[in-house]
This record gives structure tokens, sequence and C-alpha cells, in this order.
């Protein structure tokens, strides 16, 4: 084995250490010992992702800012929003519930948007990024714990309960957060971290070989 460090790779079922061999787009490099795929290559992965990262931003805005159910009862109307929903349940007394809702629907997705970015667009720019690491870091640290999905859920079950005993309007709110949420999928479908890791040693090298 003559690769340096970074040139290896280790199987992540039986630990074989390999050095790591170019692939082409579509192409999978299997392990010799288990036939585990070790890593694969996917066209256009850091445009896809910036293209993603940046609509996801967009759709963040109208999707905690515009209300996602206008609710309307006895000639009294509310409006909400997933801020004002985390502030009523502490407001009910439940500041824990409160607080998983503000971590996970709100602050969570933001970082991860935010982290990806960064990396996305300082890897297509060819940007100096000193913080790449530590965004693919805690980026992949973050991942799985976004639960806009499960909020959404329960928006939905609220709508089910509710429809016959007020009058409901679907908000813009609603409508972003979906999205959102597809964004988010697709982010996580199109995001290959050995190709990425990948690129930030290469773009590491780059800069060291510049500087």
């Amino acid at each position: 084995m003559h690769g340096t460090p970074e040139q290896l790779i280790a199987c992540h079922e039986c630990d074989l250490l390999l050095e790591r061999v170019a692939s082409q787009p579509g192409e999978d490099v299997i392990c010799p010992r288990c036939h585990a795929r070790l890593y694969y290559t996917t066209n256009n992965c850091i445009e896809r992702l910036l293209a993603l990262s940046v609509a996801g931003l967009i759709l963040f805005i109208p999707a905690n800012l515009f209300p996602i159910l206008s609710l309307q009862v006895f000639g009294q109307s509310q409006s909400e929003i997933i801020l004002q929903s985390a502030m009523s349940l502490y407001e009910g007394g439940l500041p824990l519930v409160a607080l998983l809702i503000l971590l996970f629907a709100v602050v969570v997705p933001l970082f991860q948007l935010i982290a990806l970015f960064y990396i996305s667009f300082t890897l297509h720019y060819r940007w100096q990024g000193r913080l790449l690491r530590q965004a693919m870091h805690s980026y992949q640290h973050l991942r799985g714990w976004g639960m806009l999905e499960i909020f959404l859920l329960g928006v939905l079950i609220s709508i089910i309960k509710l429809k016959d005993i007020a009058d409901l309007d679907i908000g813009l709110g609603l409508y972003s957060l979906g999205a959102l949420i597809l964004v988010i999928t697709l982010n996580s479908i199109f995001f290959n971290p050995h190709q990425i890791w990948h690129e930030i040693h290469q773009h590491r090298q780059q800069d060291n070989t510049d500087g």
C-alpha cells in the first residue's frame, strides 16, 4: 500500500484498507473482499447542491414568515407560523416541546442550508474556504436532525381534525414549507460525501500550491 493517508480509504463493511482510485460518473467502486460499494461519482454534484441550497434558503423565508394556516372559529380568526406555534406551546406550559420545534424545525434546517451553500459555493467558484472542513463535519453531523417533515405531518393532522369545526385557509407558508421539505430531501439524495471530501482535499491542495 503506497498511497498517502489522503489517498487511502477503509471499507465501511470489512475495514479493508484500499488506495482510492478514480471513477467515472455513474461508476461504483466495489470492495474486492466483501463487495460493498465504497463510493461513487455523480455528474454535477457540486452544481446541483449549490442550486438546491440557494432554492432552500429562498424558500426558508416564506415558509417561516407567511402563515401556514388561518383558522376562523365563532367569528374570531388566527393565523399561525412556525415561530408562533413554538411560542404558543411555550405559553401553554410546554417549554421543552417549544424548544424542540424551534431547534429542529427552524435552527437546524437553516444551519444545514447555510453550511451546504457555503460548501458548494466555495468548491464551485474555487474561493478560499478556511472553514470547509468544519462546515462539512457540521453538515454531516446534523443530517437527519432536521424534522420539518414531522412538523408538516402534525399540521396535516391538525387540518383533518379541525376542518369540521372551523373554517381553515391554507396559507402560502404551508406550500413553501412543502417545497422546502422537497428541496431538503433532494439535497440528501444528491449529497455525495466521498466525492465532496475528495473535492475539498483537491481544493486545499490547490490553495497550498497557489500560496
